[in-house]
């Protein structure tokens, strides 16, 4: 198994989105949102934003981590 690759906050943030790919955080494990249609210049449904660390916000969402668990892994947050 690959060591994980360490993506920092200050990494995570500039993977906005508006310029250029979006990350997202769920329990300490990044993923890229970039090419899912529901992620749109960062945005989805108007209340996430990517470049952030979603993990307590999942939990008010109306679906679970699955949708965002199952996009590829980028590495883990450190």
């Amino acid at each position: 198994m690959a060591v994980d690759r360490i993506i920092t906050q200050e990494e995570l943030r500039k993977h906005d989105g508006i310029r250029g790919s979006a990350w997202v955080a769920h329990e300490g494990v990044v993923y890229d949102v970039s090419k899912s249609f529901q992620w749109i210049r960062g945005k989805h449904q108007d209340a996430h934003l990517a470049g952030l660390d979603l993990t307590s916000e999942l939990k008010d969402a109306p679906h679970g981590p699955e949708m965002v668990t199952k996009l590829p892994r980028v590495g883990r947050l450190g």
